[in-house]
Formats: structure tokens, C-alpha cells, sequence
């Protein structure tokens, strides 16, 4: 290490190089770099652990509305056998589950009666589920049009009063241009033959 000479006016290449090469390490030591580095790395760290925590809370808050949904079918579910237990011990032999044949063209004539101008059609994908010693029809309708929405919902408690048994299992209703258009499924218990 050599010494300046303060007479000196001008430095040598040497003493400039290591002035300059001392003032370098003056810099590194004022401006650290990992400091920099391991505040990027946290922040990467970080951003990696809240996508996967926010995917878990998606996945969790899915399963969540799908054990809600089922909770509900399954309410459903009791409710219904409740009411077929309580038919049942209250009256046995009421009719209440027989089979009707002529279920279809009740229907019909309820819709006629309801003042539904094009008829109501026959249900799409009828299907029968044996639950106990029991099976429930769905009738389901589709599409059923009329200018008169209190026509269609009058049908739909015609259906329910008239039928024994018979309930809304679903029903969805919207306007159209010109007429209303109500989906609707129709159900009943049955007792098995």
C-alpha cells in the first residue's frame, strides 16, 4: 500500500487502481445485494404461499356447497318419508299411494280446466324410483306456454288439490315476448304392487 504524496499533483495508475478499486468495495459494502436477493426470494415465497392457500380455500369452499347441496337433498328426502309415514299411520288404506293409470290424462284435463290455451303436453323422461316399500314418479313438463301466468300456476295447484299425493319437485318460470314458459316437475309416491 503506498502513501500520497500531498505535492503530488497527479496519481499514478496504481494509486488511481486502488483508489478507484477501494471506493468499489466501499460501494458493495453501502449498497448490499443479498439484502435485495433475500427480500425478492421472501416475496417469491410468499406469492407461492398464497396461490396455494387461496386454491385450498377454493377447494374447501366447493366442498362445502356440495355438502350444503346434499344437506338439502337429504331434508328433502326425510321430509318426504315423514309425510309418507304420517299418511300411513293416519290412514292406511285411503288411497292416498295407489297406483292411478289414468294419471296423464288427469293431468291434461286439470290443464284444460285451468284454462291453458295450447294443452300441456306430455312429460318428457317419466321415471319411477323405488324408495322402500314405495316408488316416486316424476312427471316432468317442459316448455308449457300460455299468455296467463295465473292459468299455469292455477294447473300446478290444480295438480296438487286434485291428485292425491301429487307435489312441485321443481318449477322455474319465465317470461317470454308473448307468454310465459313454466318448467315444472310434477311427483308422486306409489305404493309397489
Amino acid at each position: 500500500m503506498s502513501t500520497l504524496d500531498a505535492r503530488q499533483t497527479r496519481l499514478s495508475a496504481d494509486d488511481r487502481y486502488e483508489l478507484a478499486s477501494r471506493a468499489q468495495n466501499q460501494q458493495r459494502l453501502n449498497a448490499p445485494k443479498h439484502l435485495i436477493v433475500l427480500g425478492t426470494l421472501l416475496l417469491i415465497v410468499s406469492l407461492i404461499t398464497l396461490i396455494v392457500a387461496w386454491q385450498t380455500q377454493a377447494a374447501a369452499a366447493d366442498s362445502n356447497q356440495r355438502t350444503a347441496r346434499e344437506m338439502i337433498r337429504i331434508e328433502n328426502l326425510i321430509m318426504d318419508i315423514t309425510r309418507l309415514q304420517a299418511t300411513q299411520s293416519t290412514n292406511p288404506d285411503g288411497g292416498l299411494l295407489d297406483p292411478l293409470p289414468d294419471i296423464l290424462s288427469t293431468l291434461d284435463n286439470l290443464g284444460k280446466r285451468a284454462g291453458l290455451e295450447s294443452g300441456i303436453g306430455l312429460p318428457r323422461n317419466q321415471s319411477a324410483r323405488p324408495e322402500g316399500d314405495a316408488i316416486l314418479r316424476s312427471y316432468p313438463y317442459r316448455n308449457i306456454r300460455d299468455a296467463s301466468l295465473e292459468d299455469l300456476l292455477n294447473w300446478v295447484r290444480l295438480a296438487e288439490q286434485e291428485i292425491p299425493g301429487m307435489h312441485v319437485r321443481e318449477i322455474s318460470i319465465e317470461p317470454r315476448t308473448t307468454a310465459w314458459s313454466m318448467d315444472v316437475v310434477l311427483a308422486r309416491y306409489e305404493r309397489k304392487p
